[in-house]
């Protein structure tokens, strides 16, 4: 399989991954803070005041699409699949990044007690759930796309019919059998011969 067959499937696996990824995580604190208002407070204070669900979700909406739309123009032929280890990996590892970056960044200082906080260890443990699902939606996705590709890339074919105006006698084109083969025709006139 060539590069450009595989770029798709990596765009619609990423998107996939950071969607299940983000989605993890926005459930870890809901669980680790059930009130509204605390927990708003907490993102504050952990630094996740930045994030905004709705832009994040749209960033991961469109990478799902363009690699959708990618793998149905990279046609039939190409069998991509989405790597295993992108959603074994990206997830859990993201969100250990993620998280004592977000600190880092809005205490200034590097801090291991972040592993060992409720809600870090609630999120940690969701985001394999959450990226089973993500890689089972991104076969789905890419079969889908295959499939489609396969319809698109199969248009109907249309073969003209002969105009009746068109068409000549046979005779007038064709010679007769013998001159064709080869073989004597009728007889021609005799040779004059001058002396």
């Amino acid at each position: 399989m060539t590069r450009g067959g595989h770029r798709p499937a990596w765009l619609l696996s990423l998107g996939l991954a950071a969607a299940g990824g983000l989605a993890a995580h926005g459930l870890a604190y809901r669980i680790a803070e059930p009130d509204a208002g605390h927990r708003s407070r907490l993102l504050e204070q952990t630094g996740h005041g930045y994030l905004d669900p709705t832009l994040l979700g749209s960033l991961c909406l469109a990478l799902v699409l363009v690699g959708f739309a990618g793998r149905v123009l990279a046609g039939s032929r190409y069998l991509s699949a989405p790597p295993l280890w992108l959603f074994a990996l990206a997830p859990p590892v993201g969100f250990v990044l993620q998280e004592h970056a977000e600190r880092m960044l809005h205490d200034g200082a590097f801090s291991l007690s972040t592993a060992f906080e409720p809600m870090f260890l609630v999120g940690l443990l969701l985001q394999l759930p959450f990226a089973l699902v993500a890689l089972l939606a991104a076969r789905a996705l890419l079969a889908a796309a295959r499939a489609l590709a396969r319809q698109l890339g199969q248009p109907p074919r249309f073969r003209l019919a002969p105009a009746a105006c068109l068409s000549v006698p046979a005779t007038d084109l064709i010679p007769a059998a013998p001159a064709l083969v080869g073989a004597r025709g009728q007889r021609a006139p005799p040779h004059s011969h001058q002396l």
